[in-house]
């Protein structure tokens, strides 16, 4: 594994810890506002990522490993959303909900062989990519929700 995979890696362990220090002393009111009406609120956002991780990013990577350049379906964020189940979203749900997936993530990255990091797979809105720019956009997403957070927090 080189330098750059080992990074990857790295920078979305650290995301379970970071969502937990920016959410674990907020109250409902703080976790449920909505800075304005087309964004999600933070519980929404933890939500997401839960989500995510668990039915598009991993499952991707995994289509990507054990099939031969597949193509990978679209994903209507706000209509799943409209659908999930809800049963778990307290603040302490969705984080170690979140913390359960994102190890199982990780621990598929890291037995991946060099030459599974260059295994492609086709999206229709983001063309031809390999496993590596899969992961590179996989740590894009949590950065992108974790600042989405840091602009929701009270001040």
């Amino acid at each position: 594994m080189d330098t750059d995979q080992s990074q990857l890696i790295a920078t979305l362990a650290q995301t379970p810890p970071t969502l937990a220090r920016l959410t674990s002393a907020l109250t409902d009111a703080e976790l449920d506002f909505h800075p304005d009406e087309q964004e999600w609120s933070i519980r929404e956002i933890l939500a997401h990522l839960v989500d995510d991780e668990m039915f598009i990013m991993r499952t991707r990577l995994e289509r990507m490993i054990k099939e031969e350049h597949p193509t990978l379906p679209s994903h209507d964020e706000k209509h799943w959303y409209s659908q999930r189940n809800t049963s778990r979203d307290t603040q302490s749900e969705l984080l170690h909900d979140f913390t359960v997936q994102r190890a199982a993530s990780l621990n598929i990255l890291t037995f991946l062989r060099e030459n599974e990091w260059e295994r492609t797979a086709f999206h229709p809105e983001y063309g031809d990519f390999t496993a590596q720019q899969w992961v590179e956009r996989w740590v894009e997403h949590d950065q992108t929700h974790i600042q989405q957070i840091e602009r929701a927090l009270p001040q």
